[in-house]
């Protein structure tokens, strides 16, 4: 794949709320301010990895808008592409937890622009004009119906135009249940040609069960995520499933790995797949969490870079996975790291760090 390839990716940005020093929210008389969204996260962690990157949504045209865009921006995110209507960005607030209390959201969404607007608002005959690659996550659809028809018609286009196609189901409980998901993804997966699904995407977002969704013990269910994503390839005809897999102890404990599957007749990354497919994993990271959110956007990003570089099966896997656990020490929505500090995680493949001198 070219490497000046633009990937655009299409989704709501949201203002980030935290209460500071882990308190929680009913302690809290200030909130540290933030703004990030799945595919905004995605976008501009492909920019800090030098590639070219472009986000488009629905997004207020006031000062609360500006800031947003500003946070992409700022990093070389194209939002020139962004519709500018409506009245209100979409807000959340995250409470950081501890040990064995979790992290807490609180969404604040309901009639944001993005949420309120028409398909027709977003033309994708001139919004594609230069992009390679389109993601998406399973949050845009969610928000509306009128957004989930949005995300088909642009899925829908980009076939016509033989542009690469990700989403990432990304369920969110909070946003619709998974009946609704499951009708929308039976719709949507078959345009796509890389499916990101984790944990308990593919029970409550797909309603595949050869996985239970256990965030305690996904590694010793590892043959089990190979035959959902071969389940996915065969039901969808998506080319690749890639999976975040992990065993969560704790709030800050937690051992980390990724697979990618490659479907026969893969075209995306270099190497023949025989029939029946082929899969690789990651090595397994034991993480000091920082913060958990956006991990899986980080790991979209990553991969996405390792995607456009022609990076092969193996390297682009250990790649996404080392992205993701990097983004597991940082705090907010952003994965501000490097390709260069990508591949020295992944090149020590979870045996330690040094001091950079």
């Amino acid at each position: 794949m070219d490497t000046n390839t633009t990937v655009l990716t299409f989704g709501e940005i949201m203002m980030r709320l935290s209460p500071p020093d882990h308190l929680r929210i009913e302690q809290a008389t200030s909130f540290d301010v933030r703004y990030g969204g799945a595919e905004a996260n995605v976008a501009l962690s492909l920019a800090y990895q030098g590639d070219r990157s472009a986000f488009v949504s629905i997004v207020p045209a006031n000062r609360l808008g500006d800031c947003a865009l500003r946070s992409l921006s700022a990093y070389g995110v194209d939002t020139g592409r962004v519709v500018r209507a409506g009245d209100r960005l979409g807000s959340y607030v995250f409470e950081v937890g501890a040990s064995v209390r979790g992290n807490g959201v609180v969404y604040d969404r309901k009639y944001s622009a993005i949420s309120r607007a028409s398909h027709t608002d977003l033309d994708w005959a001139s919004i594609l004009d230069g992009v390679g690659v389109l993601y998406l996550s399973g949050v845009t659809p969610a928000v509306s119906d009128e957004m989930a028809v949005a995300s088909r018609e642009a899925l829908a286009a980009c076939r016509e135009r033989r542009i690469t196609t990700v989403l990432d189901v990304n369920y969110r409980g909070k946003m619709w249940t998974p009946e609704r998901s499951q009708e929308v993804m039976a719709g949507l997966l078959p345009l796509v040609d890389v499916c990101i699904a984790n944990d308990e995407d593919a029970p409550r977002g797909l309603g595949i069960t050869c996985v239970s969704g256990s965030l305690a013990n996904g590694i010793e269910e590892r043959d089990g995520y190979v035959e959902m994503a071969r389940e996915i390839t065969e039901r969808y005809g998506c080319k690749q499933v890639l999976s975040v897999i992990r065993n969560i102890s704790s709030v800050e404990s937690s051992e980390w790995m990724a697979m990618l599957y490659r479907a026969e007749g893969d075209d995306l990354l270099p190497g023949t797949v025989s029939a029946g497919g082929a899969h690789v994993f990651s090595p397994v990271y034991p993480v000091h969490v920082l913060e958990g959110v956006a991990a899986g956007d980080a790991f979209s990003g990553a991969y996405l870079h390792a995607l456009l570089h022609g990076y092969a099966p193996q390297e682009a896997i250990d790649y996404a996975i080392a992205g993701s656990v990097l983004k597991l020490t940082i705090r907010g929505d952003s994965n501000l790291v490097t390709e260069d500090e990508i591949r020295a995680v992944a090149q020590a493949g979870g045996g330690g760090t040094r001091v950079a001198r």
